[in-house]
């Protein structure tokens, strides 16, 4: 059991380490999901996770999450009326990068500075005794507006549901962190929504989803061809295991993507991993070429006491198989302090190494990120 001074301690080590680091990306949320053997539809409206809160995942926010929990009896879950739900998340960060001057060629500078790293605004609306709604998420920094979903989520029967109009595609894991080589190398993260309709198949231990997309990411579909999905996650004690495959049937070349995904939890310790593969025609020029990456994630967290949560994340991309000694890696350590509700303070290192050739790929950094959530 930590003291009261090493707790003091470990506290003041976070604001140190917030105050003079941070790198442009969002940290991930999911360990929450796997720690507590939950369902991301257990504390967001979205069922595949992320955006606006229910009352549940509020409630876990504002008096489970942090150190210093909220009040029980001012408890504010977003809902201003019976059928009108609000929520939000904002993100502002500090950076400091630099790049490795032993490179083969130096043309990029290092960098300092703040930034908005984010901004959302959500709004649901769920009319009385009704089986649909409408859910949108809606990015109000940084620049200009911008629509990151909106759809219409029906429930059906249990827990089943159908959502069509401007989805996130449900992949693997839905990490937070869109500069991860996972989410990057798969084009599937939270800048890159797409038009279709998706169905959920939720039972006590296993989901089940299936989406059919445009495939092009944009308002309407360029060719006469679709995108298909197919996710599939069992949710055991303490441990979880789960597969995703995309095909999209495009004009310019065929693209599939497969991954398996899990997580488990061990003395104190939770751990998730995912291993993608992604198949891509579309890339070469010659009839019948293709190009194969192989991508991994790998993150353990471990709470050092309520409100503090220290996460250590390594990961691999071979952006082209057929190219021999072409792989990245990057590593990140990182603390999590969430002192009240509403708001968490971020910060740690992290490094990548690549090929001499590519500069922006060897680099240090350090980070901080102040995030107010709602």
């Amino acid at each position: 059991m930590y003291t009261h001074s090493k707790k003091m301690l470990l506290i003041k080590l976070c604001f140190f380490i917030c105050s003079i680091f941070l790198f442009n990306s969002t940290f991930a949320e999911p360990y929450l999901a796997f720690k507590n053997n939950l369902p991301c539809s257990a504390c967001h409206i979205n069922p595949i996770g992320g955006g606006a809160r229910n009352t549940y995942g509020a409630y876990y926010g504002t008096n489970v999450l942090p150190q210093n929990g909220g009040s029980p009896i001012l408890f504010d879950a977003g809902n201003l009326s019976e059928t009108f739900r609000i929520g939000a998340n904002f993100r502002a960060n500090y950076e400091k990068t630099d790049f490795d001057k032993n490179s083969a060629v130096q043309t990029t500078e290092d960098s300092r500075g703040f930034q908005t790293q984010t901004g959302q605004i959500y709004i649901v609306f769920q009319p009385k005794d009704s089986r649909f709604s409408l859910y949108i998420d809606e990015q109000v920094a940084p620049g200009g507006a911008l629509n990151r979903e909106t759809f219409v989520l029906a429930k059906l029967i249990d827990n089943h549901y159908l959502k069509a109009g401007k989805i996130m595609l449900p992949y693997g894991i839905r990490l937070q962190d869109d500069s991860a080589f996972i989410r990057q190398a798969s084009g599937i993260n939270f800048n890159n929504s797409d038009n279709g309709v998706e169905l959920g198949l939720q039972y006590t231990h296993a989901i089940i989803n299936l989406a059919v997309t445009n495939g092009s990411s944009g308002l309407t579909n360029d060719d006469k061809r679709m995108q298909y999905l197919l996710r599939s996650e069992y949710i055991g004690n303490n441990w979880r295991a789960g597969a995703s495959a995309i095909m999209n049937d495009a004009e310019l070349g065929h693209r599939t993507m497969y991954n398996i995904f899990g997580g488990f939890n061990w003395l104190g310790f939770t751990f998730l991993a995912e291993v993608d593969q992604i198949k891509d025609e579309s890339v070469s020029h010659v009839p019948g070429a293709y190009e194969t990456q192989r991508v991994s994630f790998f993150e353990v967290n471990r709470e050092l006491f309520k409100g503090l949560n220290l996460k250590l994340t390594t990961e691999y991309l071979d952006p082209d198989t057929h190219i021999n000694e072409n792989q990245r890696n990057r590593h990140s350590l990182l603390l999590e302090y969430t002192p009240f509700a509403n708001i968490q303070i971020r910060g740690g290192v992290r490094s990548g190494k690549d090929i001499p050739q590519r500069v922006q790929g060897n680099y240090s950094n350090v980070f901080a990120q102040v995030h107010f959530y709602y």
